[in-house]
């Protein structure tokens, strides 16, 4: 199994209902938040800046595609960040714990 961590950004009023909606959907065990980002950005020729937190999403290239639907369905803004990393070593025990969670 092909293990996948995808970073999102999620405003920070939201995070709750997105990641619970994420583990829900059971195409992601793990969902890590890092609170506290500040990201700025240009949006329709204009600097904005918005308080958000980050995700780090665990799942699998199998889940790959419906979790990027999912997360473009039920996230606020019109382009969300979705950023899939490959990983090069996983260990043993989490691997497992992983796998067995699709199942």
């Amino acid at each position: 199994m092909d293990i996948i961590i995808i970073i999102c950004t999620v405003p920070e009023q939201d995070y709750k209902d997105i990641a619970k909606k994420l583990l829900q959907s059971k195409l992601t065990p793990c969902v890590n938040i890092v609170p506290g980002i500040i990201s700025y950005y240009t949006w329709e020729n204009k600097i904005k800046m918005d308080k958000e937190v980050q995700f780090f999403i665990k799942s699998d290239k199998i889940h790959q595609q419906l979790l990027v639907n999912l997360i473009k369905n039920i996230h606020p803004y019109e382009i969300p960040e979705i950023i899939i990393l490959p990983t090069i070593y996983v260990n043993k025990e989490y691997h497992n714990w992983l796998k067995s969670s699709f199942i």
